[in-house]
C-alpha cells in the first residue's frame, strides 16, 4: 500500500525543519516515520543522537498520534533508565525504547501532523533537561 500524500509531505517537511533524513516506512497497517540521528538535547541523555521513531497509520492525519520511540541504549544523562521509558518494542526490523509520554489532549485532524508531533516530542525532552 502506498504511503498517504499528505504523510509524504509531512516528513518532507520535518526534514527541512530538522535537518535530518526522515525515512517513512509502511508496515502492515501501521507506517514508522523514522528521523534518522535526531539532535537531542544537550546534557539530557546518554547519547547526543539517535534515530526518533514515530507511528501512525493510513488515515493519517485523522488518526491521533502518540508517544515515540528511540534507540535502546538513549537513557538519562546519568545512565538511569527513565520509569517511562522502560518498555522494548519491536518496530520495523528493530527493537526501539518506547518513550511513554502522552499527548493529554485533543488530537485536531487538519491542524495536528506530523509536525505538531515533533513539537510534542521535543517538548518532551525539554521536560528531561537539565536547566
Amino acid at each position: 500500500m502506498d504511503v498517504p500524500e499528505i504523510l509524504q509531505r509531512d516528513a518532507d517537511e520535518l526534514a527541512r525543519v530538522t535537518g535530518r533524513e526522515v525515512e517513512v516506512v509502511p508496515n502492515g497497517s501501521q507506517i514508522g516515520v523514522i528521523v534518522k540521528q535526531a539532535h537531542l538535547p544537550a546534557g539530557a541523555y546518554t547519547k547526543s543522537q539517535s534515530d526518533v521513531l514515530m507511528l501512525t497509520d493510513y488515515q493519517y492525519p485523522m488518526s491521533a498520534m502518540d508517544m515515540f520511540y528511540m534507540e535502546l541504549d538513549v537513557q538519562h544523562a546519568g545512565g538511569s533508565i527513565p520509569a517511562h521509558a522502560t518498555s522494548i518494542e519491536p518496530h520495523l526490523g528493530r527493537s526501539w525504547r518506547r518513550w511513554s509520554w502522552h499527548r493529554n489532549g485533543i488530537w485536531k485532524p487538519g491542524t495536528d501532523g506530523l509536525l505538531s508531533h515533533w513539537a510534542f516530542v521535543e517538548a518532551c525532552w525539554a521536560k528531561e533537561t537539565p536547566q
